[in-house]
Order: C-alpha cells, then structure tokens, then sequence
C-alpha cells in the first residue's frame, strides 16, 4: 500500500522542530500498525472453510431457490433463516451470561452506529435486491466456489453498493446516535406490560429456542428434499449415504453452523460473522482510507480478518461442489 504514502513537501521550520530533550521527536513518526493477533487466523479460516461448504450443501447459493422463497415456492431458505437466527439467539444468550463484556463489545459498534430509519432503508433495498438477483451478502462469496454464473455480478454490485454508501456517508455522516432511536428494547417493552423484569440471555434463549423448533416443524411439513426436486439434476436422485456426498443437507444443519459459530468469533475477535464488510474495507483500501476511514487494510490488521475470511469460504464451497 505504498500508493497511500503521502510525504511533506515544505521543509521543518523552527517552529516544528523541537529539541532533543523535549518530550515530542524531532519529526513525526507513524504510530506501529497494529498487528493480526495470530490467535484469529485458525478461528476464522475454519469457520470460512466451514460456512462456505454448507452453504453450498444447503443449496442456497443457486439463484433459483433463494428467488424461489420470496414466492414461497420452496422453504429452504426460509428454514436456513429461521434456524440461524434461532441458534444465533441462543448462542448470544449463552455469551451474554458466560462472557458479558466480550458480548457488549460486540455488539457496541451495531447498537451505536446507526439509527433506525437507515436500518430500515437498508434492510428494504436488501431485500428488493436479494429477490430481483437471487442472492444476498451471505452468498456472494459460497456462489463464486460453487461456480454460479451470477456470481461475477454479485461482487461487482456489492462493491459498487459499497462505494456509493461510502460516497454518501461523506455527504451525510454518521452521527453514532443509533440508540436514541429505539430506546423501548425487548426487556423494557416485557418489564412494561408484564410488571416484571426479564434478562435479555433469558428472552433471547427462549425466543431462539422457538425459531429453532420452527424450523423443525416446518422441516417435518415440508421435507428439504422434496423442495430442492423442482430443481432437477442431482437432487432428484437417490442420495448416497455418505453425507459428504450428498447434494444437499438439511437446512437446519447451516443454520446451526452459523448461529453456534457466533460464539468463536465473538469470544476471539470480539467480531459478529459476516462478509457484506468486506466490501467496505475494499473501497476503504483502495481510496487510502478517504472513504469509509478506518476500515482499510492499511489502517488496521485486524481488519484483515475479512479477506481471510472470504478466502475460505471460497475453498469451504468449492470443496463441497467438487
């Protein structure tokens, strides 16, 4: 990244020199990068290989049955939602009583950074845009390993998408009054009907037990296998009994690897799991952090945890479509 080194171009003055026995230097010096901390890379090379190779073995990186779920003419997708948000809950409610520092931190910069409206905003163009492409942020990466055709697209609209809220933010910055704007959460609504205070590791507990029993039921009532039919090919064979060879799995079982895996990465890097950042850090890298200013790689390692990331979770769906 020596594109991004600038250097002075006037000469020191007196006036910007100091002595040698003063506190400050002679002439400024960078502060020392901040360094990877070598405990990250195992955690989040194994989970990269792990979310890419059951993403695609859920078979939700095919445009077709994501598109397919938004006309409710198969349920995979709703099944891998539901139980991913399902066991993320439980997960957070195991790491919210067993490590509630390393749970708040975590969960600081989403709380504090955005208001409402522009989640709301953002949440309805995700949404246009994952049933008009058939994918979303999760997908990008498990749909370039499992050779999608779109998958090219993808990462171009994702960057692009990434350079436009970058170019916006600069127009009309973040203001971190995020919270100001919800203040009712889930506790205070239920300590305010019911008369009683509730912790938040019991509502999420008993709130993901419920989306992860759904999504059981819905299996029972709809089989994933009998949805994926439609589809042809593989899918309307018989299914081998190795599992690693079996065109798809049980939906149920992705949305477990992800919501399970949030305890690792919070408790490692003090990070949520999620590539739609990496889009961020690229346009940051790429403009020398003049856009979107502290997510570059050249600012900090430890945002390099995301092309590690996204490396293998290339390698994890390429794997399982091999």
């Amino acid at each position: 990244f020596s594109y991004c080194t600038t250097r002075p171009s006037d000469p020191p003055t007196m006036a910007t020199m100091t002595s040698p026995n003063m506190e400050q230097p002679l002439r400024a010096t960078p502060p020392p990068a901040e360094a990877l901390p070598v405990k990250w890379l195992v955690p989040w090379a194994v989970l990269g290989f792990c979310e890419g190779f059951v993403f695609q073995k859920v078979a939700v990186v095919y445009p077709a049955v994501l598109a397919d779920q938004f006309v409710f003419r198969n349920w995979v997708v709703m099944k891998f939602f539901l139980s991913a948000v399902g066991f993320s809950m439980l997960s957070q409610a195991i790491l919210a009583t067993v490590a509630p520092d390393t749970f708040a931190n975590s969960m600081d910069y989403g709380s504090n950074s955005y208001g409402s409206l522009r989640v709301l905003g953002g949440c309805a163009i995700l949404g246009a845009g994952m049933a008009v492409a058939g994918s979303g942020p999760s997908m990008f990466f498990p749909s370039v390993g499992a050779a999608v055709g779109s998958s090219g697209w993808l990462i171009a609209g994702g960057f692009v998408a990434a350079l436009l809220v970058a170019v916006a933010d600069l127009r009309v910055p973040v203001t971190g009054q995020g919270t100001k704007t919800c203040e009712m959460t889930v506790g205070a609504l239920v300590q305010a009907k019911a008369g009683r205070e509730m912790k938040y590791p019991v509502i999420a507990g008993a709130m993901g037990l419920f989306l992860v029993l759904a999504t059981v039921v819905l299996e029972v009532i709809v089989p994933y296998k009998h949805d994926l039919e439609r589809y042809g090919g593989a899918f309307v064979l018989p299914y081998p009994e190795n599992p690693l060879h079996q065109p798809a799995w049980p939906p149920i079982i992705v949305g477990a690897t992800v919501g399970l895996a949030q305890i690792v990465v919070r408790r490692v890097s003090g990070d949520g799991l999620g590539t739609a950042t990496s889009f961020t850090i690229a346009v940051a890298t790429l403009s020398c952090g003049k856009l979107a200013p502290g997510k570059g790689l050249q600012e900090s390692r430890k945002n390099w945890w995301q092309p590690l990331f996204i490396v293998w979770i290339v390698v994890g769906a390429l794997t399982a479509a091999a």
